[in-house]
């Protein structure tokens, strides 16, 4: 027997030895879902577990914003003394936001840069710093060596993202 294109080829002509099967049925589709109670109460804890989470990171976020606002802040206050100058105050601005106002406001002077120092680990604003701030929000004019500066800079963004609030 010839086959033509036109003709089509049926699996008795292509394997003979396949004549007595018959084709099997496809199984149904496998669900992904729990069928059983028990792994539906897996799936609802995980979940519920997730939202937690996420809302505790939402919650976090936007509980820091003052941090993002000052060292936002921080970083457009240029090298000038006015700019400068402003720095104790945006220091005070954001322990006020995140301690009572009570246990911050009556600090001053030493008091003020060892109080900093023992709510922010690594803060070192009365060893590498001394007087800066106190000098910085009350004398008219003040000259600070750039280097100097540069570290007193640091020591406030250092403590504007690690120091821990109260409510933290």
């Amino acid at each position: 027997m010839v086959v033509t294109a036109t003709d089509s080829i049926t699996p008795n002509q292509a394997n003979p030895l396949l004549k007595g099967f018959s084709e099997v049925a496809a199984p149904a589709e496998v669900s992904w879902l729990p069928q059983t109670l028990g792994w539906q109460l897996v799936l609802l804890l995980i979940v519920s577990y997730l939202l937690y989470r996420v809302y505790l990171i939402a919650k976090r976020y936007i509980a820091n914003a003052y941090r993002r606002a000052a060292l936002v802040k921080l970083l457009q206050l240029g090298d000038e003394a006015t700019d400068v100058q402003k720095i104790p105050q945006l220091l005070r601005r954001t322990a006020l936001y995140a301690y009572d106002r009570e246990l911050v406001t009556p600090l001053i002077g030493n008091d003020w840069e060892q109080w900093l120092d023992q709510e922010c680990k690594g803060a070192t604003f009365a060893a590498n710093c001394p007087g800066i701030l106190n000098q910085l929000a009350y004398a008219p004019d003040i000259a600070i060596e750039p280097s100097k500066l540069v570290v007193f800079k640091q020591q406030v963004a250092h403590w504007i993202k690690n120091h821990r609030g109260q409510h933290d």
